[in-house]
């Protein structure tokens, strides 16, 4: 099989390791299913091997086995960076998930999630490309619920997570139908025809698909006002769903929404669509900014964070739309992969020190990074790097976006990204409490480990989770440290997504 055959075939792969996972889980003993996190890991950990070597062995644009699925390099990005959040997500899990519970469930609905977020990026048509973000999304509804009898408001999250996830797969669908209709007489969704095909569309109709397809996948990415279900489904899921929700998932939704209007016609497009989303990522950057500043919760902060994060990285495609800049999407490109990243590593640190603290409040966890360090030094790395410290990839991802408002020479691209430095200032109110209550004990440090070991704060943390959390700090430093690898990946993506510039 050629490598353009091989990586097509990763999304299968990995569908069929949740497979294998379902009915290994019911084969063995409920002392053995813990070890399901392992298989599942190792599963992933081949499927990203598999990418790297069809990489490899080069990639021809038209020699796909599968005729919905088209070779990209956009596709092997995201492939990549879902299949190892996913499995360092897996081996983390292994030591957090109860394995009394339904685990020969968890990792199999786990790994048909990241199935679809991996084929995102291969999807050839617009119908594929919406087939496999609800493939991502509907296990997810599931996990986010699998803690309900130990946690049952973690139902009421699903609940909501499902209402309004159907609610925006309804709409986008309905953008996507819009599309087909205008481009008639050649009614095509394939994105490599859709701009020749809806050359001589009616724009109105363009226009409202476009906006059809941005509500739709906006509620997937919990943009503002669209974001209500995310903090709660975030909260009660377990870490490693929120892991692989808040850094895998989430980018092939992205990934799908950017795809989706990149096909849609030059000449006769959304004379204001970059500008739309620019103001969607000034008000999602901040309203996500204040309402974390209220929280008292670190999974809640964490939450209200991916919140103003997604902000950050819709800004950079924002101001490549709207002033025709490539380095916006590059910019925005690299920060999705940061983010991801750090994001999931946060989420899986902060679960870690709240499992040793026996509490999520921030204010009962004086001293619990210092009492872990390892674990509380990696945790320290991802906020930094949120922030955007220095050598962190987050700081880069930042003066990237930053750097494009700045490259645009016009007032209104300064002002969006003087709008990007204004918010970063307004995370450190945030931030930095956060930080100096979890690194440092401060007054009543004395009273701190019997309060944890009263409502069960624990003393060991589980050693595949403390793992899974180094791996991913060291990931976050060294794309700051070394970024001109994933820059190479980025602008071949970049070109793949559009060939003649951004339109």
């Amino acid at each position: 099989m050629s490598g353009t055959g091989l990586a097509v075939a990763v999304p299968l792969f990995v569908a069929l390791g949740g497979v294998a996972a379902y009915f290994l889980g019911k084969s063995l003993p409920r002392s053995s299913r813990g070890w399901l996190g392992t298989f599942a890991a190792a599963w992933l950990v081949a499927a990203f091997g598999l990418l790297l070597f069809a990489s490899t062995e080069g990639l021809v644009p038209g020699d796909e086995p599968i005729a919905l699925l088209r070779v990209s390099d956009l596709g092997l990005l995201l492939g990549l960076l879902v299949a190892g959040i996913g499995a360092l997500a897996a081996l983390a899990s292994q030591g957090r998930v109860d394995p009394a519970g339904p685990v020969q469930l968890y990792y199999p609905l786990f790994l048909l999630a990241l199935a679809g977020a991996t084929a995102v990026g291969f999807a050839a048509d617009l119908f594929t490309l919406f087939v496999m973000v609800e493939l991502s999304a509907i296990p997810s509804y599931a996990l986010v619920a699998y803690r309900y009898k130990q946690d049952a408001r973690s139902l009421s999250a699903a609940i909501k997570y499902l209402v309004q996830g159907v609610a925006g797969t309804i709409t986008a669908l309905l953008g996507v139908s819009v599309l087909y209709v205008a481009a008639a007489p050649r009614s095509t969704l394939l994105i490599a025809d859709l701009p020749t095909a809806l050359a001589a569309a009616d724009p109105m109709f363009v226009t409202l698909a476009a906006a059809l397809i941005l509500i739709g996948y906006g509620v997937k990415l919990g943009v503002v006002p669209l974001h209500t279900w995310l903090p709660d489904a975030y909260v009660r899921a377990p870490a490693g769903v929120t892991a692989i929700m808040a850094g895998a998932t989430k980018a092939g939704a992205l990934v799908a929404l950017v795809v989706s209007l990149s096909a849609l016609p030059v000449a006769n497009g959304p004379a204001y669509l970059g500008l739309a989303v620019c103001l969607l990522a000034v008000l999602t950057m901040t309203v996500g900014n204040l309402l974390a500043l209220a929280q008292t919760d670190v999974r809640r902060i964490l939450a209200y964070s991916s919140v103003a994060q997604m902000g950050y990285i819709l800004l950079g495609f924002g101001i490549a739309a709207q002033y025709h800049l490539t380095l916006g999407v590059e910019a925005a490109l690299f920060y999705l992969v940061a983010y991801g990243v750090m994001k999931a590593g946060a989420f899986l640190s902060a679960d870690l020190l709240a499992y040793a603290s026996g509490t999520a409040e921030t204010a009962r966890m004086r001293g619990v990074a210092a009492r872990h360090p390892v674990v509380g030094v990696a945790f320290a790395i991802f906020i930094l790097g949120l922030i955007g410290v220095p050598t962190t990839a987050g700081f880069l991802g930042k003066l990237l976006v930053f750097e494009a408002g700045m490259a645009t020479a016009n007032v209104g691209g300064i002002a969006l990204a003087l709008i990007l430095a204004a918010n970063s200032a307004l995370s450190l109110g945030y931030y930095v409490p956060l930080l100096s209550n979890l690194m440092f004990a401060g007054r009543g440090v004395a009273h701190a480990a019997p309060v944890a070991a009263a409502d069960g704060g624990v003393e060991r943390l589980p050693r595949t989770s403390a793992a899974s959390v180094v791996a991913l700090a060291v990931v976050t430093v060294v794309l700051g440290l070394f970024p001109t690898v994933l820059f190479a990946w980025i602008q071949s993506a970049v070109a793949t997504l559009f060939p003649a510039g951004v339109p």
